[in-house]
């Protein structure tokens, strides 16, 4: 599902070897009421994975209330909607970590930050206002599928992704005007390994998940018929930048590799602590490590001239 049929274009070619069964609809407008009507003919699942990131400044916080914009509007309600009169049997919510309160073994809610934002309005911190954002929608999902479950044949699963970091596979990404997000964010810290200038959500990467292991769990998530109706934590192991360096440097080392200090990451004390138990066990599911998806990201960002120290 794409806005235009421009922005559709990289992705038909990018997915030519699936012929036919690749299909793209247009959705000029996401919030309009009946935005998914035709898209969603003949489907049994949805998946709904996209929501802008944090940003560095935030204007559609209530500067008194502090939450009331945040809430889901009801255009936002449409691709569940529409399920009523479908064939349509399962949503995944794609949701965030963020909405969870940390350390948690859990997906408890982290109602600390509807409160903050609550309290500090725009003044608060757009990553917490973001968490606060994640925690109504899911909410908002959840809370209608319950009241409309007489009327309608299909369940909720949510997906709450640590930091998503892996090699992308898309061809149209201009690395030079990116949006907040994980490219971006791996790409500053791949070419500024010292940590200088660093966003604050580089930073604080302390759970990350590999992308691709994201992919096929929303994939698992549509047919486990289990998963119906519960929230799965999706990470991968404790994560610091010193230990991508230190995956990096092992043999065999690739080009270009940060050094800085060996061995340090093995002694941070994480912030976050989340277990991913309860996706393994329900999906059936080992998560690839992060030596894994740290290397094959800097390959391809050396593939596609990203690293600007190697750069001729």
């Amino acid at each position: 599902m794409v806005r235009s049929e421009s922005k559709g274009e990289p992705l038909k070619e990018l997915f030519k070897e699936y012929g036919d069964k690749f299909h793209l609809v247009v959705v000029p407008d996401m919030t309009a009421l009946d935005a998914y009507d035709d898209a969603v003919k003949g489907v049994a699942g949805v998946v709904h994975v996209s929501t802008p990131g944090p940003q560095v400044s935030v204007t559609d916080v209530d500067g008194d209330s502090g939450i009331t914009c945040l809430e889901p509007k009801e255009g936002e309600y449409t691709y569940t909607e529409v399920g009523w009169d479908s064939k349509l049997n399962r949503c995944i919510h794609g949701a965030r970590i963020d909405a969870v309160v940390f350390p948690s073994s859990k997906a408890d809610w982290f109602d600390t930050a509807l409160q903050i934002v609550k309290a500090q309005g725009a003044k608060a911190a757009p990553g917490l206002i973001y968490g606060a954002s994640k925690i109504l929608q899911e909410r908002a999902v959840f809370d209608f599928v319950e009241k409309k479950k007489d009327r309608i044949g299909f369940d909720v699963v949510a997906l709450l992704p640590g930091l998503v970091f892996g090699p992308p596979v898309n061809t149209f990404i201009d690395i030079t005007s990116l949006p907040p997000g994980s490219i971006g964010w791996m790409h500053q810290a791949f070419n500024n390994p010292d940590g200088k200038n660093w966003d604050g959500v580089v930073q604080a990467a302390d759970v990350i998940v590999d992308v691709r292991d994201v992919a096929e769990l929303h994939a698992r998530a549509l047919y486990t018929e289990k998963a119906g109706g519960e929230r799965f934590i999706l990470t991968g192991n404790l994560f610091h930048w010193q230990d991508a360096w230190d995956a990096l440097n092992i043999e065999p080392k690739l080009p270009g590799a940060p050094v800085g200090t060996p061995g340090a990451g093995k002694r941070v004390k994480h912030r976050l602590q989340y277990s991913n138990k309860k996706s393994k066990e329900t999906f059936g599911f080992e998560y690839r490590s992060n030596e894994e998806t740290i290397r094959d990201s800097w390959a391809e960002f050396l593939k596609r001239g990203w690293i600007e120290s190697m750069k001729v």
